[in-house]
């Protein structure tokens, strides 16, 4: 197998096509060539990605006559300055084959390759109905899973002797960071995904001897940043910690302990974010007498009626193994749950009056996200909160990949994943107190729920199990 490629064809007489690849790029182009349904090209910066995929766009349009391809950014300021105007640089005479006004390249061999962009989730229905038998998907860690799920739902082909194939390219961090590093990364799959249709192909910058050449200086400027996180996530391509982190405390070896006994002296809390099509989540905690919170186990699911949320939660927190069937004393949630909304089944009920119904104790959490957020931020400063290994899967997943809002650097980017955070987020400003004597009067000794705990016991440290 080659490990290094120049591409050559003869599809068009009047386009001089003559391109080189390096390794890791013409690794993609096989990927593509043989028909791998979903392969991935990213990692840290300066690794050619995007050169990669505009390039193997042509050559698969090119080689496939009559074929159809989609090449989608977020915006098209983007798509403009990182594709189509490099493409006429590089080849002059394909400007004469670009309708500007419909963003659509028309190749003499019948090829036709849309420039496409999706800056606000439903954008993607621009796309609905559309069929293309190739599609790259640039900078996919800017767009959301719904996102990339609804352009693949078009990436299928009625010509025979074509396999579909959508390809991305990436960086560590952004709003779907953490479905990409699920999908790629760490090769977690879901009932209805195909491991076989996945590959990872990491690019750094040390893979593009092109950009080194004409700028000897960009690796050691890398190399010179102070922040060890970015400096990992830039010349690395480190998928665990990357710019624009929210929770730059985040340690997951600190934060997931194993699962033990809950003593019955120990009182549980629950925290839910509620959703119907979007997932609810819902987090069982329990606090010892230190202060330390622990998050025992999750329920995470979309697609459901209020009482089917609300039937399952009871039987997830009476199943629990290590709590012999406790209900929480309470359940701090969504404020928005109060409202009656059109997408429960009874529609004269607030979803809060359906979980009423099945007995579980709810009352509305402090929305407060900025203060919220700092609090959450704080317990992991100080290790004051834990989570049972194996039992908060899509809390661990998601969580830690949270990106910074654009215009509010105090607050998460909510287009990105956020429902077991703002879970958290609810429950953790009734629990959680600050580990020190501060004035602070978010973080200071205001009234939270340890002040009604009876009789605590003298305790000193972090709850171990007893092997």
């Amino acid at each position: 197998m080659p490990t290094r490629g120049r591409v050559h064809t003869e599809s068009l007489e009047d386009l001089e096509f003559n391109v080189a690849l390096q390794p890791k790029q013409f690794k993609l182009l096989e990927a593509v060539r043989n028909g791998v349904r979903y392969p991935f090209y990213g990692g840290a910066r300066g690794g050619g990605k995007s050169y990669a995929s505009r390039i193997i766009m042509l050559i698969m349009l090119m080689e496939n006559p009559g074929s159809t391809g989609l090449l989608i950014r977020r915006t098209f300021k983007q798509l403009d300055g990182n594709h189509i105007r490099p493409l006429f640089r590089q080849f002059p005479k394909i400007r004469n084959w670009y309708n500007k006004s419909e963003g659509v390249m028309y190749l003499p061999n019948g090829s036709e390759l849309m420039f496409g962009h999706a800056e606000h989730e439903d954008d993607v229905f621009n796309y609905q109905g559309q069929e293309f038998d190739f599609v790259a998907v640039e900078e996919v860690t800017q767009f959301t899973e719904f996102q990339w799920q609804y352009i693949s739902s078009s990436c299928r082909t009625a010509n025979k002797g074509i396999k579909p194939v959508m390809w991305a390219t990436g960086n560590p961090g952004g709003v779907g960071h953490a479905w990409a590093k699920r999908l790629w990364v760490d090769r977690r799959y879901e009932e209805a995904e195909d491991e076989d249709d996945y590959t990872f192909i990491s690019a750094k910058v040390f893979d593009n001897p092109a950009l080194m050449e004409a700028d000897p200086r960009y690796v050691q400027s890398l190399k010179n940043i102070r922040d060890e996180a970015l400096r990992k996530a830039y010349l690395n391509g480190d998928w665990d910690i990357y710019q624009g982190q929210f929770f730059t405390q985040w340690n997951k070896n600190q934060i997931e302990t194993k699962s033990f006994e809950v003593p019955a002296s120990w009182p549980l809390y629950g925290a839910l974010d509620y959703g119907e099509s979007a997932p609810t989540s819902f987090g069982l905690y329990t606090i010892d007498f230190d202060g330390n919170i622990y998050r025992l186990m999750e329920y995470y699911q979309g697609d459901r009626t209020a009482s089917q949320h609300a039937e399952e939660i009871v039987t997830r927190i009476q199943g629990f193994p290590y709590t012999a069937g406790r209900m929480p004393i309470m359940i701090y949630a969504d404020p928005s749950m109060w409202v009656k909304r059109r997408l429960t089944e009874q529609m004269t009920k607030s979803a809060a009056d359906v979980f009423s119904d099945y007995e579980l104790p709810i009352t509305r959490a402090n929305n407060d996200r900025v203060n919220g957020w700092r609090i959450c931020r704080d317990a992991l400063l100080h290790e004051k909160f834990y989570s049972f290994e194996g039992w908060n899967d899509n809390f661990m997943r998601t969580v830690p990949a949270l990106p910074r809002a654009d215009k509010n650097p105090e607050d998460v980017d909510t287009h990105a994943e956020d429902h077991a955070a703002d879970e958290w987020r609810y429950g953790m400003v009734h629990m959680y107190r600050h580990a020190e004597h501060t004035d602070d009067p978010i973080l200071g000794s205001g009234q939270n729920i340890l002040d009604a705990l009876p009789g605590r016991p003298a305790h000193s440290g972090r709850y171990h199990v007893m092997n």
